[in-house]
């Protein structure tokens, strides 16, 4: 999910628009309960919001905007800059929008924008709270294949449960219709940073369904303890130190989950990356730390262990299964609850 998310932002933030020669775009309508309001046609471009043109809707409920800023581009029509219609405006065309109860995108008559009108198909089956998720992602696909030549894309992207397969068709579209355009980039630039991504989960010395490798340290007393020796437990491998205080404060929680579902085969591998042997003892103790298994060969970041799970960071974790498989890394808090809730449910 936070892949998908800041791939969608990236490309939401680095689009400006396209200019072509200038022509008249006209935007009129009727709007019945906007009467006496205020009606803006707002373009963005990056962080910049511009309103190119407004007008008084008048008793009728009618109104016209012009703009001279002829762009192929992403516009919204909003009453009193809150309620608003998404808009794919192009140069020369006249659009009309009719609405005949309130503002929104899944109850109005649109017509003079082909683009425009596609923006209304998708909203009004999103809107729709009949459809699932699953078919709103079947839908956002199809949509996707559909209009791949329109900038219409960008608005399923984002629906659209393959997003690999959905940005390579939307890159392959848009290329044609806007070739290197600041849109056609983006998608490259996007899939870019997937092919990046997915280099460093393959590289990745923990990856999901992996083995996870072999630990065989000593505990304060002296004692190796293998991560091996916990086979059929699901066991949280936590890396920290008495001196991190991200580390500390995270305890608590693995705490409360360790006396939650330690009857329900839950157990925790503490590896530690002190040097200090009496503060290591002395933060066991004083964080309550009830779990037999901890283990360190007391040379700080120098231990075995980071080579071994290559992380930079600590807290660092790794959930690995009975047969001692990696079923995610990094889980902390909230997420870490979640996950066990899933497992022991």
């Amino acid at each position: 999910m936070k892949l998908i998310k800041s791939i969608l932002v990236f490309i939401l933030m680095t689009l400006t628009s396209i200019g072509f020669s200038q022509q008249l775009t006209t935007v009129n309508g009727k709007i019945k309960k906007g009467r006496s309001k205020v009606i803006y046609l707002q373009h963005n471009e990056g962080n910049k919001v511009e309103y190119v043109d407004s007008a008084k809707i008048n008793i009728l409920g009618r109104f016209k905007l012009e703009t001279g800023i002829v762009l192929d581009d992403f516009y919204q029509l909003t009453i009193d800059k809150k309620e608003s219609h998404l808009l794919i405006l192009k140069g020369g065309e006249e659009v009309f929008i009719k609405s005949s109860a309130d503002f929104k995108n899944k109850d109005y008559e649109l017509k003079g924008s082909a683009d425009s009108k596609l923006v209304q198909e998708f909203y009004q089956m999103k809107n729709n709270k009949e459809v699932s998720k699953d078919s709103m992602s079947k839908f956002a696909m199809e949509f996707i294949e559909k209009n791949s030549k329109s900038l219409a894309v960008f608005i399923a992207l984002n629906d659209a449960k393959e997003l690999k397969k959905a940005i390579q068709i939307a890159e392959k579209g848009i290329g044609e219709s806007y070739n290197n355009s600041n849109y056609h980039n983006s998608l490259k630039s996007a899939l870019k940073q997937i092919s990046q991504t997915e280099k460093t989960k393959k590289s990745s010395k923990t990856p999901t369904g992996a083995i996870a490798p072999e630990l065989n340290m000593v505990n304060p007393e002296g004692k190796i303890i293998t991560l091996e020796s916990l086979r059929g437990k699901y066991v949280l491998i936590d890396f920290w130190a008495s001196w991190c205080g991200p580390c500390r404060r995270e305890n608590p929680t693995v705490v409360r989950l360790y006396n939650k579902y330690k009857d329900q085969g839950f157990d925790v591998y503490s590896v530690s990356l002190d040097k200090s042997k009496s503060k290591w003892m002395s933060a066991i103790v004083k964080d309550g730390l009830i779990w037999e298994n901890h283990v360190s060969d007391l040379k700080g970041w120098g231990s075995a262990a980071t080579g071994l799970y290559g992380f930079r960071g600590i807290p660092y974790t790794v959930l690995i299964d009975k047969e001692g498989k990696v079923i995610a890394t990094k889980l902390r808090g909230a997420a870490l609850e979640r996950k066990l809730e899933q497992l022991f449910k």
